[in-house]
């Protein structure tokens, strides 16, 4: 890949599950990667190291962020523009579950989880939109099939899941041409977060489940990256879209 080729991906929650594994694809593929995370220093560390290891320190940078915090959201941009230059592209993909039953959900539970994902991807959004200037990019959401047809115990996650998904084409309406702006929405991906949230350690629960699925399997997170990858470089003709990747599961 040449240099005038090469991308600057940042993908917020960076550090495990569907975040670590773009952040690898990307690497792979040549481009120069922020990784963003708030909690689990170590996990982010280690992966940043072995980053560097294979594709050099130049082409990598680790930034810890809140990305309900504007302030901090701001440094994440700064320090990323400082070290590459400009964002290209923006992978909203930090997102928190704090799960509990309606009548006993606090509002601190509602507000924590509203802030981070739906919040922290407007935030994430608007500042990558400014830094841009007369630039050209792409953002992509990260969804839920939940934000569409809800589940117990989870309101407030669902409810920022939606918001999500419409927020996308608010922004793919107001952004364009200059940027397109798509949403990823998973249905059941084997996730270590999935297989504790519906207990599918268990093979019997996750057999139901699987039963429920015309694919015949959980989804990978390898279906997610494909995706990613494909909206980013597949075509220059799609915004506003929600892309759901969910082995044909559209039941629940």
């Amino acid at each position: 890949m040449e240099k005038k080729d090469r991308l600057v991906i940042l993908i917020t929650g960076s550090s495990r599950g569907i975040g670590k594994k773009l952040v690898q694809r990307f690497a792979e593929l040549g481009h120069r990667i922020v990784l963003n995370f708030y909690k689990g220093r170590k996990e982010a560390e280690t992966l940043t190291e072995e980053l560097e290891l294979t594709y050099g320190k130049e082409n990598v940078l680790l930034v810890q962020a809140d990305v309900s915090k504007r302030n901090d959201v701001k440094e994440l941009f700064e320090r990323s523009k400082a070290q590459f230059g400009t964002v290209n592209i923006l992978i909203n993909n930090a997102g928190i579950n704090l799960d509990g039953p309606f009548l006993e959900m606090t509002d601190e539970q509602w507000n924590r989880v509203i802030e981070t994902n739906l919040t922290g991807t407007f935030i994430c959004s608007q500042e990558f939109a400014l830094q841009l200037g007369e630039g050209e990019g792409h953002i992509i959401n990260l969804g839920a099939a939940t934000g569409i047809h809800g589940r117990k115990n989870g309101a407030n996650y669902c409810s920022s899941k939606a918001g999500i998904i419409t927020l996308t084409k608010c922004l793919a309406l107001e952004l364009a041409p200059k940027v397109m702006v798509n949403c990823v929405v998973p249905g059941f991906i084997a996730t270590d977060e999935v297989i504790e949230r519906y207990g599918f350690e268990d093979p019997e629960k996750a057999q139901a489940v699987i039963d429920t699925i015309p694919a015949g399997r959980l989804g990978r997170v390898e279906d997610i990256v494909r995706t990613a990858e494909f909206i980013l470089f597949g075509s220059s003709f799609i915004t506003g879209q929600s892309f759901f990747v969910n082995g044909g599961d559209y039941r629940h």
